[in-house]
């Protein structure tokens, strides 16, 4: 394994977190977290952790299915110190199930719908997906290779957000003050990174983080035969498990109290709420960052994004939304990171970036 090197260009490797555990065969190490660092240190500018979603690994952070450097790259050929994670569990984070439980795994036609070549009626904007690489069906190349580099991931994502969470302040040990930035179901971890570490994490970048809060919105259509719409899968509004609000929650909350809202008149194409937190409460930690959240034109979270911006607002938090599509980035679907045009939501980030670099 490479050793930590603050002023090289290479790729350097390391774990964070852990601990052993012994049954009756003998002891292994469990919830450690691998990380790897690219690009060089520089002085007073915060790094950039890259953490992924659901059934990928740090690798997407790295490159394209088409094989074009990916974000985290691109970010550390502009001058910055970026870490890219596996999830605890995943990747090349060490799997044992009799820790973790069994994985679950999304099949070709599940992706297809979902991320590279979605029906045009599947959700009222997917009529204008145009940026994955290739036909996006099995068969092609690109998605071939997609598909190919998709992995188990954990199901019950309060487990992941717990999993994650205790491995925070060691990461954050080696990285020094950070950015952000967390796709699709790593968008749970990254508030849950700034709500343990508030004092080092200097902003964060939502790139369709999982949502909307409290509700199944009906999107995307495979999840509609287990969870009927409306059902409530985040029971901490934004996240799985508890964050840090104020007023306090007991320590025994098993869910953040909401109150229904009565319908009102909807925008087309977007999803009514539903739920919002009653009584209102505050999120402290995350309310001391700048926060961006970023919704392709295309993708699934299109219709519902707003709704996780309105319930951080809300809660208090700095955050600035930004459709794609409203920038002249168009035609985006929910794998921002792969898509054709990845480079210019990279320079979008970066001039974000910069704006909070002091």
């Amino acid at each position: 394994m490479a050793q930590e090197n603050a002023t090289s260009d290479a790729a350097d490797v390391f774990y964070v977190g852990g601990k052993y555990v012994k049954d009756s065969r003998g002891t292994r190490m469990t919830g450690q977290m691998c990380v790897r660092r690219y690009g060089k240190k520089v002085p007073q500018q915060p790094a950039v952790i890259y953490i992924h979603g659901a059934a990928q690994t740090g690798t997407h952070w790295e490159s394209t299915p088409d094989n074009r450097p990916g974000i985290a790259i691109l970010q550390a050929q502009a001058g910055w110190e970026c870490f890219v994670i596996d999830q605890p569990g995943i990747g090349r984070s060490r799997y044992h199930s009799d820790d973790i439980g069994e994985l679950s795994q999304f099949t070709v036609e599940e992706l297809q719908g979902t991320f590279t070549a979605p029906e045009t009626d599947a959700w009222p904007q997917a009529k204008f997906h145009m940026q994955w690489p290739g036909s996006g069906k099995m068969g092609d190349p690109t998605f071939d290779a997609f598909y190919a580099s998709q992995v188990g991931h954990i199901g019950d994502y309060g487990k992941v957000e717990r999993l994650f969470r205790a491995n925070v302040k060691a990461l954050l040990s080696r990285t020094g003050p950070a950015f952000v930035v967390a796709h699709s179901q790593g968008g749970l971890l990254g508030w849950h990174t700034a709500d343990e570490c508030p004092d080092l994490v200097r902003g964060i970048v939502g790139l369709e983080p999982n949502g909307p809060p409290f509700i199944f919105p009906g999107y995307p259509a495979y999840y509609v035969k287990t969870h009927p719409i409306g059902k409530i899968v985040r029971p901490f509004g934004i996240t799985y498990s508890p964050l840090t609000y104020d007023p306090p929650l007991p320590p025994d909350a098993t869910s953040l109290p909401m109150t229904e809202i009565q319908a009102e008149k909807q925008v087309e194409g977007r999803v009514h709420g539903m739920y919002k937190m009653s009584p209102l409460r505050t999120l402290p930690n995350l309310a001391s960052m700048p926060v961006i959240l970023l919704t392709g034109e295309a993708s699934y979270h299109a219709p519902y994004d707003h709704l996780t911006v309105e319930f951080l607002r809300t809660a208090g938090v700095q955050v600035e939304h930004i459709r794609l599509e409203d920038h002249g980035i168009r035609g985006n679907g929910h794998m921002l990171g792969s898509e054709k045009n990845n480079h210019e939501i990279q320079a979008l980030i970066n001039t974000w970036l910069m704006k909070w670099v002091k």
